[in-house]
């Protein structure tokens, strides 16, 4: 199923953020890239026969980077979204969303995002949760409530900075990765409620890469039928954001 120009490469070149565990970071020996997102295109190159090979960059830089040609395809737990399936297309394999990270015990009792106003709120740079806070904070406006102290940051990791240095009370981040991080700073942070809104992860391809999506499309499907997905998932604690069928650009 694939296109006959990566089967006479032998591989296909993934364009990554890696900085966004569980889904792809470094191991602790700072070269070796580990993950889900890892875990699942080492099970998708088995299905097709090829080797998936991942480049790391800046999230913001990923769809430029495809629109250029510059790689095949990505891999970065990239929200499928209207707006960005103008540029790229997507085969949907996650289900997460939007959420908060915060201090163990909330000490500001955030929960939903009209909880948000007046609040300093980390937000990684490139993700969707920076329209979300834009919203929210009109919202505030209207309400009579002071707007929400938005502060952009580029990484996740200087999100998670902000909020131990006490320059931000909360960060906009995927519950999927929120609920990783707690679990890493044991005792440090929660997650509190569930996603204000829930969205699909996709693989993401250029425009118009037709054959290749087909070919992504099939071989999840065939990692979930047989379970192999399921494990990928049980692994990084991420069973909640299984789905049983892989579909082509249906995020909202």
């Amino acid at each position: 199923m694939l296109p006959s120009k990566l089967r006479e490469a032998g591989t296909i070149r993934v364009a990554s953020n890696v900085e966004y565990p569980p889904f792809e970071y470094y191991d602790s020996d700072n070269t070796t890239i580990i993950g889900l997102d890892k875990d699942l295109s080492e099970a998708l190159g088995q299905k097709l026969a090829i080797k998936l090979e991942f480049s790391n960059m800046s999230f913001d830089a990923i769809i430029p980077a495809l629109a250029a040609n510059r790689y095949d395809m990505a891999m970065s737990a990239m929200t499928d979204s209207e707006e960005r399936r103008k540029k790229v297309d997507f085969v949907d394999y996650f289900t997460s969303g939007g959420g908060f990270l915060v201090k163990q015990g909330n000490p500001k009792g955030i929960h939903t995002l009209g909880d948000l106003c007046g609040i300093t709120t980390a937000i990684d740079k490139g993700t969707t949760e920076i329209e979300d806070a834009k919203k929210a904070s009109e919202d505030c406006v209207k309400a009579g409530k002071p707007e929400v102290n938005a502060s952009v940051l580029p990484g996740t990791s200087k999100i998670v900075l902000a909020l131990q240095s006490n320059r931000a009370d909360v960060a906009m981040i995927d519950t999927a990765a929120g609920a990783h991080i707690a679990q890493q700073h044991k005792g440090e942070f929660e997650v509190p409620g569930t996603s204000y809104a829930p969205r699909p992860y996709g693989l993401v391809l250029p425009k118009g890469s037709d054959e290749l999506a087909k070919a992504m499309q099939g071989a999840l499907q065939a990692l979930i039928d047989e379970g192999t997905y399921g494990k990928i998932l049980a692994k990084w604690g991420q069973e909640v954001g299984a789905v049983s069928k892989a579909t082509i650009n249906e995020g909202k």
